[in-house]
């Protein structure tokens, strides 16, 4: 009687700790089938906002670009001055592709940096009848052989009307698709995992952009895909993709990336999970409830992870579409307005506008230089030259260039009556002065004084830059040089790189950077090895790339 009871007593244990690792393992599969769709639908809404980005600054350009089509009228004839004039106006600082201007019947008239054809030849590119056909419309022109470049390229094509408003022809730009253009730059940031990839594909299944600069100017067939594939999530092969339409381009965005690498949070814990109920069918039903909530805990944790990385994209794309906006918009209406009024205008007017505009141009150069240097800077790419450096001299020249932009200013420079000589690489220490007096002009009042001061502290040389702004609030000083943290909160100008990239300069030069603030100002101070004098210290050095961190 106790034999058989205790068989019972065996079989009701075993269906009891079967029962709990038959509910465990359905809760475990419950929760990764609802972590994978969690995943699976913030992946789609971030490829999403990426792309309406993007679509939404074309879609602006085409509405407000008033510059082409602004009187007078273009002549359209061959090499035609003014309208080579014109051309040049519009053409972006240091591009590294031209602009053409083409007649009803597609024949070049005029262009800038013709490389591959010449005036009189016909412009031959897929899609051009949408600008100069009988209802012509600003449009992207898919990826084809450059005519201004050697590498391949898309086009802003906008229409050209006479001044009764019939379509003359068109004004076609070229914009590089190669691994080192700006846009691969920006794209090279949101590189995800090991075998992530963020794709733009124009109407033809062309590769317009990637965040793997090997994709560029080639086929998505060539990765097993459509040449023009639908919105929505789906798994082709061994990879998961998601899609989404830009319908003002015509271009495609897609995200792909290896299943394995995609699921591999959720699938990981699972295994785990399984491999314990092993262990758990011996110990009993306790230790599998708590790996059960350990595993359960390790999926919030991913989702909360995920989270906080489509933030930082979305404040990142934010930040860069905001501060290109101001001085996108400022440049284009100083030269507007000087276009439109130039006979009316005096010298000095011609020239007041003509700075303006320049100093707007310094500013979109400095956003490109600062997203290119962060890409640069975490992939170990920035380059320095050193050689021995006065930063009395340094500090003195910053403060100059700073000043001509701001005249109304007090910029004062206290150095030492000696040189302070110090092994670095001169650009680079200019950009941290600048990076350093603009973040003062922009936390301080415009007519408030900025103090820099240059001193030898034992064997290092010191450099402080101090404002008589707000202040910086203690909860936010140790972040300031953190990449995006743009930190006071009655000023939200920048994109929050300066200061990150100067940490990551001094770093490299084996010095250190810190923030003093109290109300009323703040002191950002570096330092770095003093070589005394110039007769004592080594010849100069060769390019090296960025120290491994």
């Amino acid at each position: 009687m106790t034999r058989a009871r205790d068989r019972w007593v065996a079989v009701g244990a075993t269906l009891v700790v079967l029962a709990l690792a038959g509910l465990i393992v359905a809760t475990v599969l419950d929760a990764q089938s609802n972590g994978r769709h969690s995943l699976e639908r913030l992946q789609l809404s971030q490829v999403h906002q990426l792309g309406g980005e993007l679509d939404s600054a074309v879609k602006q350009a085409f509405q407000g670009n008033t510059a082409v089509n602004a009187p007078p009228a273009w002549n359209l004839t061959p090499n035609d001055p003014s309208d080579l004039r014109r051309l040049q106006l519009l053409q972006p600082p240091k591009a590294r592709a031209g602009a053409v201007l083409v007649d009803r019947t597609g024949v070049i008239v005029n262009g800038i940096l013709l490389e591959r054809a010449a005036v009189g030849d016909r412009l031959v590119r897929p899609e051009l009848e949408r600008v100069i056909g009988s209802n012509p419309k600003p449009a992207v022109l898919p990826v084809a052989p450059g005519v201004t470049t050697s590498v391949p390229t898309t086009a802003f094509a906008f229409p050209l009307r006479n001044a009764q408003g019939e379509p003359i022809g068109a004004y076609i730009s070229e914009t590089d698709v190669s691994p080192d253009s700006a846009f691969s730059a920006i794209l090279a940031e949101l590189r995800s995992g090991k075998t992530g990839q963020y794709i733009f594909s124009d109407d033809r299944g062309t590769i317009a952009g990637a965040s793997d600069a090997s994709l560029q100017a080639t086929s998505v067939t060539r990765l097993g895909l459509k040449a023009v594939e639908k919105p929505g999530f789906r798994h082709v092969g061994d990879h998961v993709i998601a899609v989404d339409d830009l319908p003002t381009i015509g271009w495609t965005a897609i995200f792909r990336q290896k299943t394995s690498e995609f699921e591999g949070g959720l699938t990981g814990p699972l295994r785990s999970a399984l491999l314990l109920l092993a262990v758990a069918a011996v110990v009993g039903g306790g230790l599998i409830f708590f790996v059960l909530l350990r595993r359960l805990r390790a999926a919030r944790e991913e989702q909360r992870r995920l989270h906080e990385l489509n933030a930082v994209r979305e404040e990142f794309m934010s930040i860069v579409s905001h501060e290109l906006r101001t001085p996108v918009t400022g440049l284009l209406g100083f030269l507007q307005t000087t276009l439109d009024h130039w006979d009316g205008m005096s010298d000095a007017d011609r020239k007041a506008a003509l700075a303006r505009a320049s100093t707007n141009a310094r500013r979109l150069h400095a956003l490109t230089r600062d997203v290119l240097d962060t890409a640069s800077i975490e992939s170990g790419d920035l380059r320095y030259v050193f050689e021995t450096v006065d930063m009395n001299a340094e500090a003195a020249s910053a403060a100059m260039a700073a000043q001509d932009l701001q005249p109304t200013r007090p910029i004062a420079v206290s150095t030492p009556d000696d040189q302070s000589w110090v092994r670095a690489d001169p650009e680079r220490v200019q950009q941290v002065l600048t990076n350093l007096l603009d973040n003062a002009s922009k936390n301080s009042a415009p007519e408030s004084p900025i103090d820099v001061d240059v001193k030898v502290v034992g064997r290092d040389v010191q450099v402080s830059v101090t404002d008589r702004g707000a202040g910086i609030p203690a909860d936010e000083l140790g972040r300031v040089f953190d990449k995006f943290v743009r930190g006071r909160a009655t000023d939200t100008r920048g994109t929050g790189l300066g200061l990150y990239i100067c940490k990551r300069i001094i770093d490299a030069h084996g010095g250190r950077i810190w923030a003093e603030s109290e109300p009323g100002g703040t002191t950002i101070s570096f330092s770095l090895p003093s070589v005394g004098d110039a007769a004592e210290a080594p010849p100069s050095a060769q390019p090296v790339g960025t120290p491994t961190d």
